[in-house]
């Protein structure tokens, strides 16, 4: 199936209006992720500067929920405080987390302080203990467990992220049946391709015009098929299990605006069952009238359960009439679907910071924009500044003539 793009909704986020702000507490981790931007350099930053910069990140992105990453958060020992000040702010507190420091009795104190969401980073290449060597189908298992975990907090979104390498494609689709049977208990899901910087003879990296090498860097590779998965790759294996798999809105790239640097596919159903998709027309409805009544882009909605309402959605999206239709096919097979709650999930398909033709391509309109020194920087970048002092430039080098 192709992607069509003029049905497809684009985010008009920008830096200075954006639905989303990101925030990092520290870069001690348990894991050591391949392909990880974060180099172990600094530990856990002071409370006061972590929001010192949530502040400023508001102020300048106008955000609507700020993602409150790492290393690992759940270890930063203020945690708690700092989601309650994201909240007390009138932001979304969101948790990117391993989960492997999560306990019920942690996550209700952060669902007190006002945790709206938590994305969950589990794959096949973390090498967890006891998870060592499973296929990405098999980490599901691991995924259950975090699921059912918040379903039995109640109250606090359920997201994943997992990265994806070549070796994992063959199982997205085994991904998205879990994601199907779980339509209820889990909000987003994020496949994110494997990506780094090359290291090709063709290109050199300076800083400021000081040549640098990335021999050693971690988020570099010399493998160049590693890491050109791109969103289509992705979208197109899934594709192939359900029918009608359609994506409802997108961001291009800032280098390439041609890419799809973000694919966003809302299936809505029941748990085991998918009855269709919304398209852009949707996307397009909730962004504005979100924009109109509260002056900024939404990052989610507070409730994931949609209701049958949303079919009202129809008079406006072909592509709602047409999930309608498919919810109508399967009440009269199964009429207790009628009484049965409708849910919308969230399918991102994400193709990173990368290197095309000499230029780095970016998200244009990055949702995940932050602080550093002063300065608003796209998160995937922060270790650039931090360990050569600034940017990393590509120069492509000039074919020698024989």
């Amino acid at each position: 199936m192709s992607i069509q793009r003029e049905q497809m909704y684009r985010f008009p986020w920008s830096r200075t209006d954006n639905s989303g702000g990101w925030v990092e507490v520290t870069d001690e981790c348990d894991l050591a992720c391949p392909g990880c931007y974060r180099h172990r350099l600094g530990g856990h930053r002071p409370l006061g500067e972590v929001k010192q910069e949530i502040l400023a990140c508001q102020e300048i992105t106008n955000c609507d929920a700020m993602a409150i990453a790492g290393g690992e958060p759940l270890k930063y020992p203020q945690i708690v405080e700092v989601v309650d000040f994201v909240r007390r702010h009138g932001m979304k507190p969101v948790l990117l987390t391993s989960g492997d420091r999560l306990t019920l009795d942690f996550a209700r104190d952060l669902k007190k302080a006002g945790l709206a969401k938590v994305h969950f980073h589990v794959d096949s290449n973390q090498q967890r203990p006891g998870w060592e060597n499973k296929t990405e189908g098999q980490m599901n298992e691991l995924r259950q467990h975090y699921a059912d975990l918040l379903w039995e907090l109640g109250g606090v979104q359920c997201g994943y992220n997992v990265t994806v390498t070549r070796s994992a494609l063959d199982y997205l689709p085994d991904i998205l049946d879990w994601c199907r049977a779980n339509l209820h208990k889990v909000q987003h899901i994020s496949l994110i391709a494997f990506r780094s910087l090359p290291l090709d003879a063709g290109y050199q990296y300076t800083v400021n015009g000081r040549r640098i090498d990335l021999n050693g860097y971690q988020n570099s590779s010399a493998d160049l098929q590693a890491i050109s998965i791109t969103a289509e790759e992705m979208f197109e294996t899934m594709a192939l299990r359900v029918p009608g798999f359609s994506p409802a809105a997108y961001l291009g790239g800032t280098a390439a605006p041609e890419t799809h640097k973000y694919l966003i596919i809302l299936p809505v159903g029941t748990p085991g069952l998918f009855y269709g998709f919304l398209g852009g027309k949707t996307v397009e409805l909730v962004q504005t009238f979100y924009h109109l009544f509260r002056g900024r882009y939404c990052a989610f909605l507070e409730s994931p359960a949609a209701g049958k309402k949303l079919f009202l959605l129809g008079l406006f999206d072909r592509q709602v009439r047409k999930t309608f239709g498919g919810f109508l096919r399967a009440a009269a097979r199964k009429p207790t679907l009628l009484f049965s709650k409708v849910y919308v999930q969230t399918i991102h398909l994400q193709q990173p910071n990368e290197v095309l033709d000499g230029e780095a391509n970016l998200c244009d309109g990055c949702a995940n924009m932050m602080m550093y020194q002063g300065q608003l920087i796209n998160s995937c970048r922060l270790d650039e500044y931090r360990m050569f002092g600034g940017l990393v430039s590509v120069v492509k080098n000039e074919p020698v003539n024989p």
